[in-house]
C-alpha cells in the first residue's frame, strides 16, 4: 500500500505539484480514506519526500545504465546530461527548489539529498576512473574532480534561478542550461585529456 501511495502522489505530483494537491485527491485517487495515507505518512511533506525519493532512483537507475553503456568518457558526460535534463522537464512540478528553500521540508529530505549527492559522484567518479583506464583522460583525483564537475553543473542549473525558486523554468531556460552543460562538460574532457 505504501508503494500504491507513493506512485498515486508521484504522478500527481508531476502534473499538479505538491502545493496544488491534497490528501484528500490522493486518498480519491486510491479509492481509500484519508486516514489510511496518514497511517504510512504522517503528514504531506513527508508523502512528497518519499516521491521525491521514488523519482530519484530512477534517475540514478537510467543515469547509471547510460554511463555504463557509453564507449567514451565524453559520449558518457553527454549521456548524463541528456538525462539530467529529461529528468528535470519531466519532473519540473515536484518542486524540488521550493524543498531546498523550506527548512521544514529540508529536515525530512537532507539525508535523501546528501545521499543523491554522494551517488551522482560516484557515478561521474566511475566515468572518469573508466576514461583514465582507456587512456583518454588523466587526473589524480577523480572523486574531487567529480565532485568540482557535478557542483559546477549544479550552479549551472540554480544559475537561471534569479526570480523565486517556486517559479517554472521556460522550455527556452531548460534549453539554456543543457547549452551551458554541454559547453562545461566539453571543457572538463579538454582539461583531462593526456
Amino acid at each position: 500500500m505504501r508503494e500504491r501511495i507513493i506512485d498515486a502522489a508521484l504522478k500527481r505530483f508531476t502534473y499538479y505539484g505538491s502545493s496544488k494537491t491534497t490528501m484528500n485527491e490522493i486518498a480519491e485517487d486510491l479509492h481509500c480514506s484519508k486516514a489510511s495515507l496518514y497511517y504510512y505518512f504522517p503528514d504531506k511533506q513527508s508523502l512528497h519526500v518519499a516521491a521525491l525519493e521514488k523519482a530519484g532512483e530512477t534517475y540514478f537507475q537510467d543515469l547509471q545504465e547510460k554511463a555504463e553503456q557509453a564507449a567514451t568518457a565524453r559520449q558518457a558526460f553527454m549521456e548524463l546530461i541528456a538525462t539530467r535534463h529529461e529528468f528535470a522537464k519531466r519532473f519540473c512540478r515536484l518542486e524540488l527548489f521550493k524543498v531546498l528553500k523550506d527548512r521544514q521540508l529540508m529536515r525530512f529530505a537532507h539525508e535523501a539529498f546528501e545521499n543523491a549527492r554522494e551517488r551522482e559522484i560516484g557515478i561521474i567518479t566511475n566515468i572518469i576512473e573508466k576514461g583514465a583506464a582507456r587512456g583518454e583522460l588523466v587526473t589524480a583525483d577523480p572523486e574531487k574532480v567529480a565532485a568540482l564537475y557535478m557542483h559546477a553543473m549544479i550552479g549551472l542549473r540554480l544559475s537561471l534561478v534569479s526570480k523565486d525558486l517556486s517559479e517554472e523554468i521556460s522550455d527556452e531556460e531548460f534549453e539554456r542550461v543543457r547549452e551551458w552543460q554541454v559547453q562545461l562538460a566539453d571543457i572538463f574532457i579538454n582539461s583531462l585529456k593526456k
